[in-house]
């Protein structure tokens, strides 16, 4: 168990100029169950996703934080709260939400413009590598055991 290195991508469209940015942030130290027998007998039958990560945090002064693979520690911010942020905090903090994606990788590149791929940056990341999967719900932040539940598809 939390064994796998994987890149989060934060979506964000700028409300000035309408760009789309992709922020990458790379863990390591997660839990990703891909088994879709696991998934059906924890969620049941109508369970329709792919993929179910745990993301390990630690509440430092009553913040949420990961640490990124670099040993960068990342605020958590709920999906409403990050998209208001100045655009310089956006690297620096982590999100979950139905508008990012992850993979099982590490990404090396730094932030991505949307506009750079002819069908947009998850579709190319869809088409072209393994264990991509869009967020489609988010269970915690959990406190027994400091977790986010994470399901893809």
């Amino acid at each position: 168990m939390y064994e796998k290195t994987l890149t989060i991508f934060n979506y964000y469209e700028s409300p000035t100029t309408r760009d789309a940015y992709w922020y990458p942030h790379v863990l390591s130290g997660a839990d990703l169950i891909t088994d879709k027998g696991a998934i059906l007998k924890k969620y049941g039958p109508d369970a329709t996703d792919n993929a179910q990560l745990h993301i390990r945090y630690t509440a430092q002064n009553g913040d949420i934080t990961i640490i990124d693979n670099d040993g960068k520690i990342l605020p958590y911010v709920p999906p409403k709260e990050w998209k208001r942020q100045i655009n310089n905090a956006l690297e620096d903090t982590i999100t979950f939400s139905d508008e990012s994606f992850f993979w099982e990788g590490e990404w090396t590149g730094g932030t991505i413009t949307d506009s750079d791929y002819r069908n947009g940056f998850y579709q190319y990341m869809n088409e072209n590598r393994d264990n991509v999967f869009k967020i489609t719900s988010v269970g915690g932040p959990y406190t027994l055991i400091p977790h986010f539940e994470i399901l893809g598809k």
